[in-house]
């Protein structure tokens, strides 16, 4: 409880310039959006496992608390979004490089182009505005450039970075590195979205699965009320719909690692 008064009093709203990738503060909308999917679930969870009132106002409070606890999803999810921008990124600053632009200006021009593909509030397009910012004041690009890479901690944008500034150094063609780099993160790329839509339908039954005790459960209750109810009302009872419901959290945790491919 500590660890999420800290996380409370740090809220951070989504138009922050992110200090590190891998720190996430949880906003408002998580909390709503979390909170509201979560407390659906407890209800469920309260009616078709324990068929109590006490139950649900006891799990009401942690449902809405619970987006505190998932934050490696959407420390994911952010870097995820954030390659496919850097990605987006470099094929506009190649193109603007082979217009026999510096480096320096093909970054400032970019902000523009990559604005009309996601968006002024977009994060490579924030980050782009501070890289410029810092060359404007004379700073080495391919140090700026590696404490962007570093923060992001994402290994092709890491990668891309240590080779960039190798290339700055010794005088590389900076474009045909770009290139290669492009070819790398969309063949990585094209790799997810296949796996994703070959996963797809198993992804959907599983949500489907997810639902299925709950149904099955509270049919059985509306149906044959009389036959659960010593599971609502005898200790016994009570411990068994609870390691039920444990098996329930295992089965999904698995069915989860099972679906999850990295690439």
């Amino acid at each position: 409880m500590e660890k999420i008064s800290l996380n409370v009093t740090r809220l951070k709203i989504p138009e922050n310039l992110i200090s590190d990738y891998d720190i996430y503060y949880i906003t408002i909308e998580d909390l709503v959006k979390g909170g509201a999917n979560a407390s659906l679930y407890a209800c469920l969870i309260s009616i078709a496992f324990y068929n109590s009132i006490m139950m649900l106002f006891i799990s009401i409070p942690i449902a809405i608390v619970s987006p505190f606890f998932m934050k490696d999803e959407y420390v994911k999810k952010r870097k995820d979004k954030l390659l496919l921008e850097f990605k987006d990124f470099l094929r506009i600053l190649k193109s603007f490089l082979e217009a026999s632009y510096s480096v320096e200006n093909a970054f400032a021009l970019s902000i523009k182009e990559l604005m009309m593909l996601h968006g002024k509030d977009s994060m490579m397009v924030k980050e782009l505005k501070v890289i410029v910012s810092q060359l404007k004041l004379n700073k080495p690009i391919d140090i700026v450039f590696r404490k962007f890479a570093e923060k992001t901690h994402i290994d092709d944008i890491v990668d891309f970075s240590e080779v960039f500034t190798i290339a700055k150094m010794h005088g590389g063609n900076v474009s045909k590195i770009i290139g290669n780099t492009i070819s790398v993160i969309d063949d990585k790329i094209n790799v997810k979205i296949e796996i994703d839509t070959i996963t797809a339908s198993k992804r959907f039954e599983q949500k489907l699965m997810n639902l299925l005790p709950f149904l099955i459960i509270i049919y059985m209750n509306i149906s044959s009320g009389s036959f659960l109810r010593p599971l609502y009302t005898t200790f016994e009872g009570r411990f068994l719909m609870t390691f039920a419901l444990f098996i329930y959290f295992v089965a999904i945790r698995i069915s989860k690692k099972i679906l999850q491919i990295e690439v």
